[in-house]
């Protein structure tokens, strides 16, 4: 898999995680912060089952980049594009959990949203050559909150788009970091800049925000998501402990390959991440098989990609934090052989 490059941009953070699970952000008495962020998640987990992985985005000079920057390396990921400021701090996000280990974010830690250091991703630094000349480059919309961070992220698909990479982003719908725009512009700016998207990954919850299309039939019907968006090849729409489905168009144009994948059974710790272990489950499976086209032509090869992300998003869940507990292949496969 050496041929293949996946480059990643956006926010880089830590998610902080409150010990005591069931209880609200004011009776939460410790907290413990975890590397994260859906792009630089991606990567991690894309270089760790042997794909080499780029992140594009910005850190802080703090202790808390520092650390991150020394486990981005230490997983194999790039990181020499990566931007430091001095000025800004590097993200972080409080997460409260229930009993059951579902997270909700929670607010931020030492700064207002506008002020950590992923706003600022300076966009004519980046490295374009290396953003044209990728196997795939994903993206979320978090970023699409800030003017630096998003002007950086458009900058990013424009490469893209100039190049021959597969062109993946994830709605990952987040309040909190849109408070100060509002919904209505948060939605709007969702909905133009996916309309990029070769292949999109959503959630049932997103889908329904975005389209209306109820969760359950989101879930059951992919293909009405695919439909509401004419320039992409598929979608990805994952429901957590409903399972996942999806949905790619042929090479004639008919939407004739769909499904739904179940989840795996295992004993769940934390569930940050699983979704971001997933989408690097399945890009590794889909570059694996041949790339997007050959998923697009063998219904089969599209199966066997998202089973085997749904492998990648259920061994995360065994571990807190999102990085800590991304599988290697060994792992991804061994838990994919216990499916009945």
């Amino acid at each position: 898999m050496s041929q293949n490059t996946v480059v990643s941009i956006g926010e880089i953070l830590y998610d902080v995680l409150a010990d005591q699970r069931g209880v609200p952000k004011e009776e939460v008495t410790s907290w413990v912060p975890y590397p994260g962020g859906a792009p630089a998640n991606v990567v991690t987990c894309t270089s760790r089952l042997g794909v080499r992985s780029v992140l594009l985005g910005m850190l802080g000079t703090d202790q808390l980049g520092d650390d991150f920057v020394n486990l981005l390396k230490e997983r194999n990921v790039e990181t020499k594009y990566l931007q430091r400021t001095p000025d800004h701090p590097t993200r972080d996000v409080l997460v409260t959990r229930t009993a059951d280990g579902e997270r909700t974010f929670a607010g931020f830690g030492k700064a207002r949203s506008e002020e950590y250091a992923d706003c600022f991703v300076d966009a004519e630094a980046l490295p374009a050559d290396e953003i044209k000349s990728a196997s795939v480059v994903v993206s979320g919309t978090l970023g699409l909150a800030y003017p630096g961070s998003a002007a950086a992220i458009r900058r990013v698909v424009e490469l893209a788009r100039a190049g021959s990479a597969t062109l993946i982003l994830d709605v990952n719908w987040r309040p909190v970091f849109w408070e100060a725009q509002g919904e209505a512009v948060a939605k709007a700016t969702i909905l133009d800049f996916i309309a990029a998207a070769d292949l999109l990954k959503v959630t049932e919850e997103e889908a329904e925000w975005l389209w209306g299309i109820p969760g359950t039939r989101a879930l059951e019907h992919p293909e009405e998501v695919l439909a509401k968006l004419p320039g992409a090849r598929g979608v990805l729409v994952s429901a957590g402990e409903y399972g996942s489905s999806y949905a790619f168009s042929s090479p004639g144009g008919k939407m004739a390959n769909t499904g739904i994948v179940p989840v795996l059974k295992i004993k769940v710790s934390d569930t940050t991440g699983a979704g971001d272990a997933f989408l690097g489950g399945f890009i590794y499976h889909m570059l694996a098989s041949g790339g997007l086209p050959a998923l697009l032509a063998d219904p089969e090869k599209a199966r066997a990609s998202v089973e085997f992300a749904t492998a990648c998003g259920a061994f995360t869940c065994t571990q807190p934090g999102a990085i800590g507990g991304q599988p290697t292949l060994e792992q991804a496969k061994e838990l994919l052989a216990t499916k009945a």
